[in-house]
């Protein structure tokens, strides 16, 4: 008699399926356009400022693969394609052969995601005339990478919101023109948390103050809800009365 854990842990047809989608995707991944339309059932976030991400899915068997597609008035600019292995090892090999050499794969087996033009998402708005602070961990925190959620910890386990804890970790690097620098981040959540950090410090943007109080009225204006969490749920907010509700409080 054929036991249901066995058949679910070698499950042929769901090799197949996800052979099939591995191969759909390593065909495509040279085309941004024909991935747009691949990944047609999306989630969609509006970034402000006229960029939007759509975060499309595709399922096969054991795995899925995620690609996080950016756009600006509306024109594709930028991807993000997150491939994905089986949770058994055993199986790793012959599911990197499928993908086919596309995608970097690291010591451990694990498979890196492929960016497209991702440079641009990283860099500030266009509104931004200041010297541009090249660095990579300030860069990644201005991208949607950091993550899209404003505020201070949530979930079950109350645990510090991913772009919260990034920016924890950026305390040594911040001054004034770091901070200014975040404000002008493609990621609302994060041009939030630099106007936090401007609240709480007045005294260090004293000269900058008529300017950055314009723009981030502008902010809040392009972007006038965000996402958050309110304990363990994913709600929308004002992003006005959230950033001073948290300009009052510390979070560690």
């Amino acid at each position: 008699m054929l036991q249901v854990g066995n058949l679910y842990a070698q499950n042929p047809f769901w090799e197949a399926k996800d052979k099939k989608l591995i191969k759909e995707i390593v065909e495509l991944v040279d085309s941004p356009q024909a991935l747009d339309k691949y990944f047609s059932a999306r989630d969609t976030f509006d970034l402000g400022f006229d960029y939007h991400l759509k975060q499309g899915y595709a399922s096969g068997g054991y795995i899925s693969i995620r690609c996080d597609l950016y756009f600006y008035k509306g024109s594709l600019i930028s991807y993000v394609l997150r491939p994905e292995l089986p949770e058994k090892k055993r199986k790793r090999k012959k599911y990197l052969k499928w993908y086919n050499g596309q995608f970097e794969v690291t010591g451990d087996m694990a498979i890196k995601p492929k960016y497209y033009n991702y440079d641009i998402i990283k860099k500030p708005l266009q509104d931004y005339n200041r010297k541009w602070i090249n660095d990579e961990q300030i860069s990644y925190y201005m991208s949607p990478e950091s993550g899209l959620l404003y505020g201070g910890r949530g979930g079950f386990s109350n645990n510090l919101l991913r772009n919260r804890a990034l920016f924890i970790e950026l305390k040594d690097k911040l001054d004034k023109e770091v901070v200014i620098q975040l404000m002008y981040s493609k990621n609302p959540a994060s041009r939030l948390t630099a106007i936090e950090y401007y609240y709480k410090n007045p005294d260090l943007f004293i000269q900058e103050k008529e300017e950055l109080d314009k723009w981030i009225e502008i902010i809040f204006e392009q972007s006038p809800n965000i996402l958050t969490m309110d304990g363990c749920f994913v709600k929308e907010k004002k992003s006005k009365k959230i950033t001073q509700q948290y300009s009052k409080i510390n979070i560690r």
